[in-house]
């Protein structure tokens, strides 16, 4: 069955085909070059870019899968959460879409969406797992005995863990989207353990607000007595991503063990970063667990990831009305 995807959260306009799963094209084109002048997204300018580029990345998708628009049998859309905007411009264009052709129309959580990403081109799903979703916009842990059985274990309180990395990084000079930024220059062996520190706590919830804070106050007093250096950026970069990368496992380590689950499944633009690959793998061998992460492409906002659960959810009896609405939560 081949499922045609949409994805229009944030600034990513996103078209992909599925087929039992295996990806047949996945054309996405991003706004983030008018944002980055801004240091961040800005709504009107994402919106109005989908809404001119959805027609031509749908058209180049379906030109990529080598599929006549006929033979999609299912239209899955990113429902939410997201920027309002975005989110109306797929689900109004899904909706469209769907009618036309005659075919089921199916909403999505595109947060879900990110946990199956590990699961494309691939055969076997792995219940129960515990998901982890890292983004610009949301950290949250959940107990998956099925995607449609979703259990939210903890999430953060403030900040996302790409939020952080992003606004601080932006603060130390860094062009936005600062993450993959701080990725390339950071170093391990320039690490100060204790340069940033995170409360213990008794549950998986997350807080990055205080280390957040923290890094603009060293960062203001440096610059205010006129000793910053790029050495110095190095180090506070470094160890800023060590503690919030390492802050993601170990919560993920702690509700694999609470939960006496041997499986794992992370997904996010987070999920990217090559020290949090790197440690996950260590993670997985000195545990004997199984910890799955989605292809780099697939890490970020994609609609291979929307079709694939959505054609998931069909075949499992789920699909929309043509009330379809965007939601925020």
């Amino acid at each position: 069955m081949y499922t045609l995807g949409i994805e229009t959260s944030c600034d990513e306009t996103s078209v992909a085909i599925v087929n039992k799963r295996r990806v047949l094209s996945c054309e996405t084109v991003s706004s983030l070059n008018f944002h980055k002048k801004y240091g961040g997204i800005i709504p009107e300018i994402a919106s109005r870019k989908h809404l001119k580029f959805i027609g031509k990345v749908t058209q180049s998708s379906l030109k990529k899968a080598k599929i006549e628009l006929r033979k999609i049998k299912l239209v899955s859309v990113t429902q939410g959460p997201g920027l309002i905007g975005s989110l109306l411009v797929g689900v109004s264009f899904a909706k469209a879409l769907a009618f036309s052709l005659g075919v089921p129309l199916l909403g999505v959580n595109h947060l879900f969406a990110h946990l199956f990403s590990p699961f494309l081109n691939r055969k076997k799903f792995n219940f129960p797992f515990i998901g982890l979703v890292a983004s610009g916009g949301h950290t949250e842990i959940y107990r998956v005995s099925d995607f449609d059985r979703i259990e939210v274990l903890g999430k953060t309180k403030d900040d996302a863990a790409g939020e952080v990395l992003d606004k601080v990084g932006r603060f130390y000079g860094l062009r936005y989207p600062a993450g993959p930024e701080i990725d390339k220059l950071f170093q391990e062996e320039l690490v100060d353990k204790n340069l940033f520190r995170l409360k213990k706590k008794e549950d998986l919830s997350f807080s990055f607000s205080g280390i957040k804070t923290r890094a603009i106050y060293i960062y203001q007093e440096l610059s205010k007595a006129k000793k910053i250096k790029a050495l110095d950026k190095k180090i506070i970069l470094s160890s800023l991503q060590y503690t919030v990368i390492n802050s993601l496992i170990n919560n993920l380590t702690k509700a694999l063990i609470e939960n006496k689950i041997n499986t794992g499944v992370c997904g996010g633009g987070v999920v990217a970063n090559s020290y949090f690959r790197k440690v996950v793998s260590q993670i997985a061998k000195k545990r004997g667990v199984k910890i799955f992460l989605p292809e780099i492409n697939y890490c970020q906002d994609n609609a291979a990831s929307v079709a694939g659960i959505g054609e998931y959810l069909y075949q499992k009896g789920y699909k929309s009305s043509y009330q379809l609405t965007p939601f925020l939560k």
